[in-house]
């Protein structure tokens, strides 16, 4: 190290590197929670997002296929797959990102939150209907709950945030 003109070293001292440091784990424990949070929301977000595509594609097959296609989600295994029922044909079960939940379907005035159940394309591209709920594992207040409703005359999923 280099002398100044005064016979010092030039450098920090281990007062100051221990300060920068406490600084740092400060800054970044108040900081962590936030992100996390916000790390949760983008998942649940993508998935709700993939859930109203499968339903759309579930929708468009049905009217080229003419033939009813079944969206099937068990709610207890956190699943859902797309099923001809006429050919007794399905696709592989998709599992949902394990922070993110089915909290419910509701249709009309029967709400499912446990079990197996379907939801119907028709060939001319009209639906069962219903309202598919879901949250985050991690959002203990359930602020953010997204639902994907059906239409039943057009078949179109529509996404949209619940603020509880």
């Amino acid at each position: 190290m280099n002398s100044d003109t005064h016979g010092r070293q030039n450098g920090f001292t281990l007062l100051e590197m221990v300060l920068v440091l406490v600084l740092m784990g400060l800054i970044a424990g108040l900081t962590l929670p936030f992100v996390v949070s916000t790390l949760d929301r983008i998942k649940l977000q993508s998935e709700v997002r993939q859930i109203a595509s499968a339903l759309q594609f579930a929708r468009s097959e049905a009217i080229s296929k003419k033939t009813l296609f079944t969206f099937n989600i068990d709610i207890n295994q956190n699943q859902y797959w797309l099923a001809i029922p006429k050919h007794e044909e399905a696709t592989q079960p998709k599992q949902l990102d394990e922070t993110v939940q089915i909290v419910d379907y509701q249709k009309g005035n029967e709400t499912i939150t446990e079990g197996t159940f379907m939801i119907l394309f028709y060939p001319r591209g009209n639906s069962s209907g219903g309202t598919l709920r879901f949250k985050s594992l991690d959002d203990k207040k359930e602020e953010n709950i997204y639902a994907v409703t059906i239409d039943p005359i057009t078949g179109k999923p529509n996404i949209s945030l619940l603020e509880e």
